[in-house]
């Protein structure tokens, strides 16, 4: 038992300081992963993959120790949190200095320059990338709720109603007069001025 214990330290302690190979006896890194030729073999390396809501739940669990690693997002567009910079599937790193997961050039989904929804006809909560709102209200007492995490200040929302049926808007816009309500027929533009409550967004057009 004792020999037996002090091979497996031993083994142990080669493997801990020394390099690894994968279908190679003589890794030239850390870490060789040789290909297969075979053409039914998959090859590749497979790392952690979560959707932005499941990496999202585990924000606690990176740190500085963690600065680098690496994931692929599968689906998802984060808002909050370190995993606010998410833009689409692709590989991500963390950046501990940021507290944020960050891109890979090339790798991840391109968020689109300008974001026009579908056609809405019921209340509708905005979307932190939405920039124009479609509006069709055709029955009484709907709200349009504008954002007030995932956005910086100075975002701009265009809102556009061609129905017969005025909406509300919420929180309410610092402009109380007309800036609470979205008139049928009409449209309007929205700033973001930072905050939570009411006044963190003013109507700053009607067109």
């Amino acid at each position: 038992m004792k020999k037996t214990f002090i091979t497996l330290t031993i083994a142990v302690g080669t493997f801990a300081f020394g390099q690894v190979g994968v279908n190679t006896t003589e890794p030239k890194s850390t870490l060789d992963v040789m290909g297969v030729l075979s053409p039914t073999v998959p090859d590749g390396i497979l790392i952690p993959r979560y959707s932005v809501t499941e990496l999202a739940a585990k924000d606690a669990a990176y740190g500085a120790s963690q600065n680098g690693v690496m994931v692929f997002i599968t689906t998802g567009v984060g808002t909050t949190g370190k995993t606010s910079e998410i833009t689409g599937a692709g590989f991500y790193y963390y950046n501990d200095p940021t507290s944020k997961w960050k891109g890979i050039a090339g790798s991840t989904t391109p968020t689109p320059s300008f974001v026009a929804t579908d056609e809405k006809t019921q209340s509708y909560v905005v979307q932190p990338t939405d920039d124009f709102i479609r509006l069709n209200i055709t029955t009484p007492n709907q709200i349009l709720t504008l954002p007030t995490t995932g956005v910086t200040p100075g975002k701009i929302v265009y809102v556009s109603n061609i129905g017969g049926t005025s909406l509300t808007v919420s929180p309410i816009p610092r402009n109380t007069f007309r800036g609470a309500v979205i008139e049928d027929k009409n449209s309007a533009a929205y700033i973001y001025l930072g905050g939570t409550g009411d006044g963190s967004w003013d109507r700053i057009s009607g067109y």
